[in-house]
C-alpha cells in the first residue's frame, strides 16, 4: 500500500515530491488507530483510572486513587495518598509526591511517597527518593538518594499481609 501510495505521487506530478500525500495516509491511519481503541474502552468498567501522553505534554496531575500511567510528561504528579503506576512505557521528567508509588518506567525526578516506593526490575530512576519504605527489584536501575522517613520506627514494623496483598495487587497491574 505504501508502495502503491509512492507510485501514485511520482506519477501524478511527475518528478515533484508531494509529501502532502503522504500526510493523508498518515492522518487516516491515526484516526483509525484512534477509533479503534475509543471502541476498546468504551465497554471497560474498570475504576482504575489510565493516563496516556504525547512525548513533551506538560501538565500537572492532580488524583486519587490509583493511576495507571502509561506515557511521558513533564509535569509533577500528586496524590496526598493515592498510588502512581509507571507502566514500562512511562516517562516521568519530573516530580511525583504520591502515597504509593510503583515504577516500572523512567523517573527523572524526586519521587516523595509516604507510604512506599517499589522500582520494578525494567525502572530506571534518577533523582531522590523518601518514603517510608523502599523495594528494589533485581534489574532496576537507581541514580540518586534514598532518605527513610520515620526510619526509626521501620526496623520494628514488619509489613502485614493486607499491605503485601496491595502492593501484589499494583504491581500485577503493570
Amino acid at each position: 500500500m505504501a508502495t502503491e501510495s509512492v507510485n501514485q505521487a511520482i506519477d501524478r506530478s511527475g518528478d515533484v515530491f508531494d509529501p502532502g500525500l503522504y500526510f493523508d495516509q498518515w492522518w487516516d491511519e491515526v484516526q483509525v488507530g484512534l477509533a479503534e481503541r475509543v471502541e476498546e474502552t468504551e465497554g471497560d468498567d474498570s475504576s482504575r483510572m489510565s493516563i496516556e501522553s504525547l512525548p513533551g505534554s506538560n501538565c500537572e496531575v492532580t488524583f486519587e486513587g490509583v493511576l495507571h500511567f502509561d506515557g511521558h510528561s513533564m509535569g509533577n504528579i500528586r496524590s496526598s495518598g493515592g498510588a502512581l503506576i509507571v507502566t514500562k512505557r512511562g516517562r516521568v521528567d519530573a516530580d511525583i509526591d504520591v502515597g504509593v508509588a510503583v515504577i516500572s518506567g523512567a523517573v527523572i525526578g524526586n519521587i516523595t511517597a509516604s507510604e512506599r516506593v517499589l522500582l520494578d526490575s525494567d525502572a530506571l530512576v534518577r533523582g531522590q527518593i523518601l518514603t517510608r519504605r523502599l523495594s528494589v527489584k533485581p534489574g532496576a536501575i537507581f541514580e540518586g538518594d534514598c532518605v527513610l522517613i520515620n526510619g526509626e520506627d521501620l526496623s520494628s514494623q514488619d509489613e502485614s499481609l493486607e499491605e503485601q496483598d496491595e502492593l501484589a495487587y499494583l504491581v500485577a497491574g503493570v
